[in-house]
């Protein structure tokens, strides 16, 4: 077919569609000696039901596209809360050994506390001993 036949034939709707012209259809009835049109007219009544049937189906489509997307949209909250769930359990987790860990330096720093203290008083103890040494060193001879 020419380029310029084919302009003739066919168009782009307003959906940016390509679709076949009345006149492009009525030339392929000439081609192939069938009937396409039966140019009885048609009373508004059909023609606003033709119409009304060809928006509906529009609409249908876009309602099962965007019920599509509305799944998938589901699907993926879905595994984003399944997601939010494992990493709920994981941050328990580290919250429960972060708590082990302070409860264990809490611990550790009484008994090192602890332990200055005795070590202070050890201390105490040998010095007011190496006093009493030094004041009567004939006494602790005569004790061993």
């Amino acid at each position: 077919m020419s380029n310029n036949f084919q302009k003739k034939i066919w168009k782009k709707n307003a959906k940016g569609v390509t679709v076949v012209k009345r006149s492009g259809l009525i030339k392929l009835e000439e081609i192939y000696k069938k009937t396409i049109f039966d140019d009885e007219p048609i009373d508004e009544e059909t023609k606003q039901r033709e119409l009304l049937e060809i928006l509906v189906d529009e609409k249908n489509s876009e309602i099962a596209r965007l019920y599509a997307q509305l799944k998938a949209k589901d699907e993926q909250l879905s595994n984003m809360d399944n997601q939010l769930r494992v990493k709920d359990v994981q941050i328990a987790e580290k919250d429960k050994q972060i708590d082990q860990q302070q409860q264990l330096t809490l611990t550790a720093m009484k008994d090192k506390e602890e332990l200055k203290l005795e070590l202070d008083e050890a201390k105490v103890e040998i010095d007011e001993a190496k006093a009493q040494v030094e004041e009567n060193p004939d006494q602790t001879r005569r004790s061993f």
